[in-house]
């Protein structure tokens, strides 16, 4: 050990301080963008669930194959971000279940922040959703209705979400209400369900669950069909308290 003190002293009288204490002064980033998925058929804001949907973006302004980024989306249908660099960015909503849009370019983001919002067509409308309780059973009801009939895939099943707090949806709920017993499977195609008009259906699709005295549950019904991401169309979120 005593012959390895000098060479590290003269290491260190070589190298200098500055060598193993360089500063980052790079600011981090700060440029910050928002908006909204908007229903293009109701004007609407998309009724989604948190962090399930995205927004997939690419900087432009370094690199013609730049890495992907993705910015979640809120169950409001708004979006928010202000960490990222200063640039130009291509833009695409996905992960949703809405009819493929096209991709945004060339959106300039910077510290004063910018706002792009986005219109898309959801495949499908969950309408007249109604939740009764009686004692500790709940009926959820609904119908669907579809904004666009011709290409429209396979529509799987209904399901209800059911969670203890507000967000509520495929990506936050109770595992013991998801099962399959509790959904209705379809698996047909929109003419076999569809009524003489072609846009809605006729009679209610309905769901009786057995929850437990002394709760406080939010709860939704949503309808998956089977395309790239297979996400779900969404009801509103209605507030169960159930008694003692």
């Amino acid at each position: 050990m005593k012959h390895l003190y000098p060479i590290l002293l003269a290491c260190v009288v070589l190298l200098g301080p500055v060598s193993c204490m360089k500063i980052d002064n790079f600011e981090a980033p700060s440029a910050k963008i928002q908006g909204k998925i908007i229903d293009k058929t109701t004007g609407q804001p998309m009724l989604l669930d948190q962090g399930v949907s995205h927004i997939r973006i690419w900087e432009m302004s370094y690199s013609e194959h730049p890495n992907p980024q993705d910015l979640a989306i809120k169950e409001d249908g708004t979006y928010y971000n202000d960490k990222l660099f200063s640039g130009t960015y291509d833009m695409l909503p996905r992960d949703g279940a809405w009819w493929p849009c096209d991709t945004t370019y060339n959106v300039a983001i910077g510290k004063a922040g910018t706002v792009q919002d986005f219109e898309v067509i959801p495949y499908l409308h969950v309408v007249d959703f109604d939740a009764t309780l009686e004692g500790t059973e709940l009926t959820l009801t609904c119908r669907l209705q579809a904004p666009v009939t011709d290409g429209l895939p396979q529509i799987r099943e209904i399901r209800p979400f059911i969670n203890n707090n507000i967000h509520c949806g495929p990506g936050n709920h109770i595992d013991y209400y998801y099962n399959d017993a509790n959904r209705i499977n379809l698996r047909k195609m929109w003419p076999a369900i569809g009524d003489a008009d072609g846009n809605q259906t006729v009679a209610p699709y309905s769901l009786k669950i057995q929850l437990k005295a002394g709760y406080t549950y939010w709860v939704r019904m949503g309808v998956q069909v089977n395309d790239t991401y297979t996400s779900w169309n969404l009801s509103e979120v209605k507030k169960i308290v159930v008694p003692e």
